[in-house]
C-alpha cells in the first residue's frame, strides 16, 4: 500500500495554554491513526536546526519550520486528504503538506 509523508507547520504563534491544547488534540489524532493501522512513524522535530547548502550553513527559517513528520499508509492521495482535513490542528493554524513517498528499489 502507498505511503505518504505529512509535514506539519504552524502558521501563527500560539500562547502556551493553546499550544498545549493543540498538541494534545494532535497527539490523540495520531494515536487514532496508530489504532487504525495507518500510522507508520511519527517524528516531532525540534524548532531549531540548520539548512546546509554548498555555500553556507544557516539557521532554519522559523516562519516555515517543519514541526513534525508523520508517515501514513493509505490506498491513495484522496484518502489521505480526507484524513488530514479532520486534523484538529487546522483550527489552530497548522498547515499540513502531504507528499507521496517514492518506493525505493534495492538492487538484488
Amino acid at each position: 500500500m502507498p505511503e505518504f509523508a505529512l509535514l506539519f507547520r504552524s502558521t501563527r504563534t500560539l500562547d502556551a495554554e493553546i499550544l498545549l491544547r493543540r498538541n494534545d488534540a494532535a497527539r490523540q489524532w495520531a494515536l487514532g491513526l496508530r489504532t487504525g493501522g495507518m500510522l507508520r512513524t511519527a517524528s516531532p522535530l525540534d524548532d531549531h536546526g540548520v539548512t546546509v547548502s554548498q555555500q553556507h550553513v544557516s539557521s532554519v527559517i522559523q516562519e516555515r519550520v517543519v514541526l513534525s513528520v508523520l508517515t501514513v499508509e493509505a490506498s491513495d492521495l484522496d484518502t489521505v486528504i480526507s484524513l488530514v482535513q479532520g486534523h484538529p490542528g487546522l483550527a489552530f493554524g497548522t498547515e499540513i503538506e502531504i507528499r507521496p513517498i517514492k518506493p525505493v528499489v534495492t538492487p538484488p
